[in-house]
């Protein structure tokens, strides 16, 4: 049986049931599992953290489940996002519990170790998350907490996958962390002012009330950023 490996911060007790790989972490529910090149049950054969198993979300959405550890969410979801996705308040990942997405937002390599660059040997060409994203490490995770979301469909426009997509409700609190600890107000405002021209570019192709939409959704996101210190 595969030991869970030491992490910095406590492992929550709802993902200490989850099956464990071979480098000790355990492994979310959301992730597909590989057994003679094809995907398989959940805990048989080999996991891609890489590629996501479309069925759980369907059953995620249904049940109202967490998709990192599986079981029942309460009142408050939490959403692990980039902060782009927190200007535009959308997601392809359905949510978690507090404590599931605080601990991804901490532990997991990607998003903790912010010069990680995605993985995309021998990725399956199926693997495609629904909507438009960047191809880049944001350096910063925000842990997006609310009581609401929306489900909506993407369209396939302008390179667009198909799928399920995630709008955010109001935020109930909002946590920013980098290198596993609370981001500070430089780290999150370069990663917005990295991105932000990829949003731009959209907006600009849609025309001026896009613009002015993504003015609003960006002084939207000023209050939820870290507090300047000193």
């Amino acid at each position: 049986m595969r030991k869970i490996r030491e992490f910095p911060v406590p492992l929550p007790d709802r993902m200490r049931r989850l099956a464990v790989d071979h480098r000790g972490f355990p492994v979310p529910q959301f992730v597909t599992w590989f057994k003679d090149g094809k995907p398989a049950a959940y805990g048989e054969g080999e996991p891609d953290f890489r590629v996501i198993d479309p069925d759980n979300v369907v059953r995620c959405v249904k049940l109202g489940l967490c998709w990192v550890c599986g079981h029942k969410l309460g009142t408050y979801k939490a959403f692990v996002i980039g902060p782009m996705c927190a200007v535009n308040r959308t997601i392809s990942d359905p949510p978690s519990h507090v404590t599931c997405a605080r601990f991804a937002a901490r532990c997991c390599p990607f998003l903790a170790q912010p010069r990680m660059k995605r993985n995309a040997h021998e990725l399956p060409e199926h693997n495609q998350m629904p909507g438009l994203h960047l191809k880049r490490n944001p350096g910063v995770a925000c842990v997006w907490v609310t009581k609401s979301y929306k489900t909506f469909r993407a369209g396939s426009e302008r390179g667009s996958h198909d799928g399920m997509l995630f709008s955010l409700g109001e935020p109930e609190g909002v946590e920013w962390w980098a290198e596993g600890r609370e981001a500070t107000l430089d780290e999150v405002a370069a990663s917005i002012s990295s991105g932000f021209p990829s949003l731009y570019e959209l907006a600009e192709e849609e025309g001026m009330p896009a613009l002015r939409e993504l003015g609003k959704y960006m002084n939207r996101v000023l209050p939820l950023l870290p507090h300047a210190v000193g």
